[in-house]
């Protein structure tokens, strides 16, 4: 399938693509962004089956939101069978009331994965923050499960008893603590819509007001780079999440402080913050069908000028190119480099695969 990309004025194959494109230093011309998109893409769809199950799911629901391409659709139901036991473990852990025993488990394992300073002391905030809401990590688990349920339009019985109790939780107290907020705005942006969308409450003005009183804008050079990106993570989900991730295009009126904010401060947030920070603030302006803006267009030029022609990856920022640690990064930079003007919504498996292919139970879920 050909995929437009008419901002750019080229035509783009996304296809799984097992080749190799490298640009060597002989080259005179600089490669594109597209063609620093396809580079990234291809060096990942040819490590696509050493990644972990989910970030493999993650990847392919993204590549296809932004081509409408069917071929990676396994690793999404390779996802939605894990999901099956998923739920039911969740399930499990709220009948036995093992929520905080849940994440103080879960919670053991961030301080391993974080890969420089700026992550380390996320985890720390991360690891504090349980003394406040010891069972937070149990409903981010819960919801993003059920987000991607909706997201795949799959309706199975577990899934809804665990709507049914993770619904019920009252998130007012998490989505406006000062503290949770410096360890989780991005998470809690995401909580904010996910439950939403879920049906449930909207708290979108608890947590935005808490976000403007613990990060004021006019106090942005206080902050550590860590607190720095913090908050734009927030803003930044709050757009995404609302998009559904990428499934839909957005209207910035819906937004407007937002991205008069981005407007207004996308000089600092380019010099102060990381590539995947950079990326998303770059693909906000994608979603709102902004292509001309000239805020998209330093996000752009800012990527291309990190990308590694050698290793075919935006690096981290400590200049190492992991295949796995780096797929959220790369995944952005392909999206914003790529700059799709249609969006494809799903992959909604229930409508493409077979019903023998949904695990046992499971259903299309048709909307009304």
């Amino acid at each position: 399938m050909l995929f437009v990309f008419a901002a750019l004025g080229i035509t783009l194959l996304i296809i799984p693509d097992k080749t190799n494109h490298s640009f060597t230093s002989m080259d005179k011309i600089k490669p594109s962004h597209s063609d620093i998109a396809q580079a990234i893409k291809t060096k990942y769809d040819r490590e696509l089956d050493n990644l972990a199950d989910y970030k493999a799911s993650h990847y392919a629901a993204r590549i296809y939101r932004i081509s409408g391409v069917t071929a990676y659709l396994h690793y999404n139901l390779q996802d939605l069978r894990n999901m099956k036991d998923k739920a039911e473990q969740l399930l499990h852990v709220a009948q036995n009331n093992n929520e905080v025993k849940y994440s103080r488990t879960k919670a053991s394992k961030w301080s391993a994965k974080a890969t420089d300073q700026s992550a380390r002391i996320r985890a720390e905030l991360r690891l504090k923050s349980l003394d406040i809401a010891p069972s937070l990590p149990y409903y981010l688990s819960s919801l993003s499960l059920l987000r991607r349920s909706l997201e795949y339009r799959i309706c199975y019985h577990p899934f809804d008893q665990l709507k049914k109790q993770v619904l019920a939780h009252d998130y007012t107290h998490s989505l406006s603590d000062p503290f949770l907020i410096k360890a989780w705005a991005a998470q809690l942006a995401n909580v904010v819509l996910w439950i939403k969308q879920l049906g449930g409450k909207d708290y979108s003005d608890v947590f935005l007001g808490a976000l403007q009183a613990v990060y004021p804008d006019d106090q942005d050079s206080l902050l550590n780079i860590q607190q720095y990106e913090n908050k734009i993570y927030g803003l930044t989900h709050m757009i995404l999440a609302a998009s559904q991730y990428y499934q839909y295009h957005i209207n910035r009126d819906d937004f407007a402080e937002i991205f008069e904010y981005f407007d207004n401060n996308i000089d600092t947030i380019i010099s102060r913050a990381k590539a995947d920070v950079v990326a998303e603030v770059g693909i906000a302006y994608l979603l709102a069908s902004e292509h001309d803006n000239p805020a998209l267009e330093k996000t752009k030029q800012n990527i291309a000028q990190q990308y590694d022609e050698t290793y075919h990856m935006i690096p981290s920022i400590d200049g190492t190119f992991d295949i796995s640690t780096g797929a959220h990064r790369n995944i952005l930079a392909i999206m914003l480099l790529s700059s799709p003007q249609q969006l494809y919504p799903g992959p909604w498996l229930g409508d493409i695969v077979d019903d023998t292919q949904l695990p046992q139970g499971m259903n299309n879920c048709k909307l009304s």
